[in-house]
């Protein structure tokens, strides 16, 4: 299984490699990857900048669904003994444990 820093080392590779301007196919040999992951490496770096090392996109913005401490009581719940009959809290007992507790609505 491939990790997130190894995928980043890859890509950081292949903008490397796109320096000295060698053809996608050229480049993947080297590195180890697809020539369509060349491509789409160098597409996204002509789009994104260096963000697309690590596969992000910097535009993306999310809306907070908790304020901190409705985040602490989160933390607080899910490091605490879970249920009767269960071996750990799942994401939807938390949810479901939350919504019961009145902490959050999900919508």
């Amino acid at each position: 299984m491939r990790t997130r820093r190894y995928e980043d080392n890859t890509r950081a590779r292949i903008l490397l490699t796109a320096d000295d301007g060698l053809t996608d196919p050229e480049i993947s040999e080297p590195v180890g990857c697809h020539p369509k992951t060349v491509a789409n490496t160098r597409k996204a770096y002509c789009e994104r900048g260096l963000a697309v090392i690590h596969h992000r996109k910097p535009d993306r913005e999310y809306d907070r669904k908790m304020d901190g401490n409705a985040e602490a009581r989160l933390i607080r719940l899910a490091c605490s003994d879970p249920p009767e009959g269960h071996a750990r809290w799942t994401l939807h007992l938390l949810a479901d444990e939350l919504v019961a507790l009145d902490e959050i609505d999900f919508e």
